[in-house]
């Protein structure tokens, strides 16, 4: 399991000396690295992984959502056609190598990822394409929704 989870540490830390992040960061709480982070808006974005359920979290990502909203339906669409043939084959997700969630607590939707076997640089690979994808999708449409909630400039 420690090596699980250093898997995704290194994997992480290859987008930061990339640049790819800011203020990257990584601490461990209970047991589940935690890797927080700037990145797409001006907030601080959270990622957990929980090596004893090979699970990777992004708690909280989309805040201020109804689950009724056209924009979390718009979301979880996304989610959902990233695991089908309807989208090309690198931006696809493997079934057999991770398995994707999306639920809602509080206003708030979060994503999961779950590992499948050794597939941890796979699984944070393609978490993170399909995090900016997800804010590519609402900066086409849903620019309001970014600039009240993540802060990010109208222009």
């Amino acid at each position: 399991m420690r090596g699980d989870a250093d898997t995704v540490t290194a994997a992480m830390q290859h987008y930061a000396d990339r640049a790819v992040f800011r203020g990257f960061s990584v601490t461990q709480e209970r047991g589940r690295r935690v890797f927080r982070f700037i990145w797409l808006s001006r907030k601080t974005m959270t990622l957990t992984y929980d090596p004893r359920t090979a699970m990777l979290s992004f708690a909280k990502l989309f805040p201020g959502l109804d689950r009724n909203s056209a924009l979390l339906d718009e979301l979880k669409t996304i989610v959902r056609e990233r695991t089908t043939r309807a989208v090309p084959e690198h931006k696809r997700i493997d079934g057999r190598r991770a398995r994707l969630g999306v639920t809602v607590r509080n206003g708030a939707a979060s994503l999961t990822v779950g590992v499948r076997g050794a597939h941890h640089a796979y699984a944070v690979q393609r978490a993170l394409n399909l995090v900016n994808d997800l804010f590519l999708a609402l900066h086409a449409s849903y620019p309001d929704y970014l600039i009240d909630e993540f802060g990010v400039s109208s222009e």
